[in-house]
């Protein structure tokens, strides 16, 4: 089976949908459609059910997804090392990180390693959830995530440190504290986020009692949102200081301990497969990103004791 046919059909598995297939892609609905009738052709059974919602996979379907992943990956590979008899990095990094880190860390460190080697290119996920299952079931070649329940088959290549703190403006009241409890957070407007794990995980008791005595003023998935609202002075709101670097730098914001929390001991870490083997390019680039994150661990640690004069 040709490569291409591979890719169209675990685009569709992962998206369970053609349409939206189509759109990540960029290739014709009517295109995909025909691929995935001749590959249910060719092998004689159907790889998909069909419901009013999307697809779902039939146990053929799962058979074959399984040797779709290890072939595109093996031919990513390959390619890999066509590249090096080249003497140069070659093929497509699949990262897949924490939104905040598509601020300002990846973009520069993407935009250096491409400097080096620009025979690589990118594509790049930002999400707060579902990182370590992209990792395991090969959507995704690098994860730059929270160390916090991962499985086995996930390694971690380099942690740092990087508490979750309430950050406010600086001329926000609780801006002249050491620290805060998430009690005194909760006096005033919330500014919270949607669908993060870690939040939801560690902190789920405590964020009941905040949504239910506390302000809640907004919840999104965007930070880029939330941050002009914590400039104007709005509310708290609860982030690592990842995204938030420049303003830290600047003093436009103030990052809090939120005291007696777990978060205060969280690390983010870049994290790889340990059973599937990298292209040479996404090898190079875990370990560049691995240097790249504790450099700018560095920086942020150097901003908050700046913050504390």
């Amino acid at each position: 089976m040709h490569a291409s046919i591979l890719k169209y059909f675990a685009a569709i598995a992962r998206t369970g949908s053609i349409r939206k297939a189509s759109e990540e892609l960029h290739v014709a609905t009517s295109a995909l459609s025909r691929q995935i009738k001749k590959l249910e052709d060719e092998l004689g059974t159907p790889v998909f059910e069909r419901f009013s919602d999307g697809l779902r996979l039939t146990s053929a379907g799962e058979i074959v997804l399984r040797h779709a992943r290890e072939t595109l990956q093996r031919y990513e590979v390959m390619k890999g090392d066509l590249g090096d008899l080249k003497g140069k990095k070659t093929g497509r990094v699949h990262i897949a990180c924490l939104d905040s880190l598509a601020v300002q860390f990846l973009p520069e460190q993407v935009a250096e390693f491409h400097r080096r080697h620009p025979a690589v290119d990118f594509r790049i996920r930002a999400e707060s959830y579902n990182i370590y299952q992209r990792l395991a079931e090969g959507d995704v070649d690098i994860g730059i995530t929270f160390d916090v329940d991962r499985p086995p088959d996930i390694a971690m290549i380099r942690g740092v440190s990087m508490p979750l703190m309430a950050i406010v403006a600086r001329h926000h009241p609780l801006a002249r504290q050491k620290s805060v409890s998430l009690q005194e957070c909760a006096q005033f407007n919330l500014l919270l986020q949607l669908n993060n794990d870690v939040m939801s995980s560690m902190i789920s008791i405590e964020l009941g009692a905040l949504e239910r005595n506390g302000r809640n003023f907004i919840s999104t998935n965007s930070q880029m949102m939330l941050k002009p609202l914590i400039l104007s002075g709005v509310g708290v709101a609860f982030f690592t200081p990842l995204g938030l670097l420049q303003e830290l730098e600047a003093g436009e914001v103030v990052a809090l301990h939120i005291s007696g929390s777990r978060l205060r001991d969280l690390k983010v870490g870049v994290v790889v497969p340990r059973q599937r083997k990298l292209t040479h390019a996404a090898d190079a680039m875990a370990q560049f990103l691995s240097d790249g994150l504790e450099r700018f661990s560095l920086k942020i640690t150097a901003a908050l004791e700046r913050g504390k004069v």
